[in-house]
């Protein structure tokens, strides 16, 4: 395109440019962008604002930054396309502070951000351990204008369930009924998950039968997490009850279903049903992967199945299976004993 006699209009480098972002060939479209702007085509706003996505997956905030000044220099308007990119890659690079700050920033020169920057930003402060942030942040966002959405809540609610701290999540979810915003599945994969984590299995198996009579259908790891907080109790009745139920619905378990389960019988001292469902995986297509092994392996050496262990050991590594760090450090012990 760039050798061809007529150049032709930015838009089209743009859809180059997007769909490298887009793939992650950062260098790749960072490079194009200097050959654009040596051969003097004219970036437009979308031009920088993917400039600036491809700083931010790179890391390189200080050139984001320069792209910034760039857009004020050629008087184009920054967007909150533009704004929220840069918000992001600062909570990538771990820059907390910085995120909040620029945050704080924009606003203050008036700027209007949307749902989806409040979404990010609430996101960000989560995933870095920052949930009573988030949590002033949602209650800050009505007063400029934003009305937050099931996605916010679910990300704030998700982070209590994972802190253990269930009680307040539950005073978000009902603050979160209480606008009259609905419950989806992954709400209530989070409560069940954070009630599980604290040992509360009964309210779990309510929640998971209150979502059901809501016409909310429950997925595969929502069935996962309540069998895999059940068998690691050592519930494995009760896990198998809720298994049931999920084969009566229709839903196919997974390789962490079944690693859950034999994770449970294991626990209990039963490795033959344990070895039953291993083998079951494989008759039902599911991929064993490394936990699977490791699973089994510590469970057939604490019932002095040794010779089993090692077999699979072997086994593992015919299906070009990476063993872990324990697998390598039990094997090593095994051939030097």
């Amino acid at each position: 395109m760039l050798s061809m006699r007529r150049t032709p209009p930015v838009i089209q480098f743009n859809q180059i440019l997007g769909s490298l972002s887009k793939t992650k060939h950062f260098h790749v479209a960072v490079s194009l962008f200097q050959q654009l702007q040596a051969r003097g085509i004219a970036p437009s706003i979308v031009t920088l604002n993917i400039l600036i996505n491809c700083c931010c997956g790179m890391g390189r905030m200080t050139l984001a930054s320069s792209v910034l000044a760039k857009i004020f220099r050629m008087d184009y308007q920054p967007n909150t396309v533009t704004f929220t990119t840069i918000l992001k890659g600062l909570f990538l690079c771990g820059s907390v502070e910085k995120a909040v700050r620029f945050h704080d920033r924009v606003v203050a020169h008036g700027f209007q951000f949307n749902q989806v920057t409040y979404g990010t930003l609430i996101n960000g402060l989560c995933k870095t351990g920052h949930t009573s942030a988030a949590i002033q942040v949602l209650r800050k966002i009505p007063r400029y204008g934003i009305a937050p959405d099931v996605f916010i809540y679910n990300t704030i609610i998700d982070s209590l369930c994972k802190d253990t701290l269930v009680s307040q999540a539950f005073h978000l979810y009902s603050g979160m009924l209480a606008k009259g915003i609905s419950p989806d599945v992954i709400t209530y994969n989070s409560l069940i998950f954070g009630l599980c984590l604290v040992g509360q299995f009964k309210e779990a198996v309510d929640i998971l039968n209150h979502m059901m009579l809501k016409n909310i259908t429950p997925n595969v790891y929502t069935y996962t997490t309540l069998i895999d907080g059940l068998c690691k109790e050592g519930k494995i009745k009760d896990a198998k009850s809720v298994l049931a139920v999920m084969a009566k619905r229709g839903v196919k378990p997974n390789v962490v279903t079944y690693n859950s389960l034999m994770d449970g019988y294991c626990l209990v001292n039963q490795v033959n049903k344990a070895k039953y469902v291993f083998n079951t995986m494989a008759q039902s297509r599911v991929s064993l992967d490394v936990q699977s092994y490791n699973i089994m392996i510590n469970g057939l050496c604490k019932s002095k199945m040794v010779d089993e262990a090692l077999n699979l050991f072997e086994e593992m590594r015919r299906r070009y299976l990476v063993p872990n760090t324990f697998l390598v450090g039990w094997d090593v012990q095994y051939q030097t004993s």
